[in-house]
């Protein structure tokens, strides 16, 4: 298992990731957009390639996220689907292992129309994340995802079984679902693991720190990995208004790499 964590997308920020990811023995930092990755150029990607290159950092993921590729707006899908193709480009030139996007939504839509729907559109996708060598991520529970959870998973592998899972066990954790049940049962089907911490004080979310300060249960998260021989990346995710900024965001990447580090051989 390899170590990185989320990076910013701004030039300046990614030099400073970077160095830091250096310094403090990450082996790789994970890429995200949202909308606005219609502005993204392909000089940018080059100029963060360099960065990279420069600090000795590998890419970990290029994450896709908020894009409906099941839309029934043709317009709308035309537009995802061109973005996806232009991610996986962008991964290329990054060197990155995984990408990861949302499986599309089809509101109001039965599960089994929506898989089918998926395994017309991702078919040819599927074939182009594998020769490009990206593990393809798909990640559950929000942004025009219809994976909703396990069972909406199991349906997907019954057409596609090449699809991965990101499984982040404190999204899961705070959208009711039972990470570790996902984890014993299909810790082979894991592209993708997020590492952040939650915290919980009388049912809701108070603070999202370092990990193994909050209420997941890593030593058994990682008891499943090993089971299943997990040998992807465990990516560091800084979040939230106190933890995900500033100065408390170097402190809780050093201190959840300090506490993962136990559970690594």
């Amino acid at each position: 298992m390899k170590l990185g964590f989320i990076a910013h997308n701004d030039l300046e920020s990614i030099e400073k990731d970077a160095a830091f990811a250096a310094e403090q023995g990450f082996q790789g930092l994970e890429f995200n957009w949202w909308g606005g990755f219609k502005d993204v150029t392909e000089a940018h990607i080059k100029q963060t390639a360099k960065i990279l290159q420069k600090h000795g950092v590998g890419c970990c993921m290029l994450g896709l996220w908020g894009f409906n590729h099941l839309s029934k707006d043709k317009a709308e899908r035309k537009q995802a689907l061109a973005l996806l193709d232009r991610a996986i480009k962008f991964a290329g030139i990054l060197g990155a292992e995984v990408l990861t996007t949302g499986a599309g939504e089809m509101p109001g839509e039965p599960l089994g129309v929506k898989v089918k729907e998926f395994a017309k559109v991702f078919g040819p996708i599927l074939k182009k994340l594998e020769k490009a060598k990206l593990t393809p991520s798909f990640y559950p529970m929000h942004g025009n995802s219809f994976l909703s959870g396990l069972s909406a998973y199991e349906a997907v592998w019954e057409a596609c079984p090449q699809v991965k899972i990101k499984l982040d066990p404190a999204n899961w954790k705070h959208h009711g679902d039972d990470y570790l049940e996902a984890l014993e049962k299909y810790g082979g089907r894991v592209g993708y693991i997020h590492i952040k911490e939650h915290l919980y004080r009388d049912g809701r979310l108070a603070s999202q720190p370092a990990a193994g300060m909050g209420d997941i249960e890593w030593g058994k998260v990682f008891a499943f990995l090993y089971e299943h021989d997990y040998r992807g990346w465990l990516s560091v995710e800084p979040h939230g208004p106190k933890w995900g900024r500033g100065e408390l965001r170097w402190r809780m990447l050093r201190l959840t790499k300090k506490y993962i580090q136990t559970y690594l051989d």
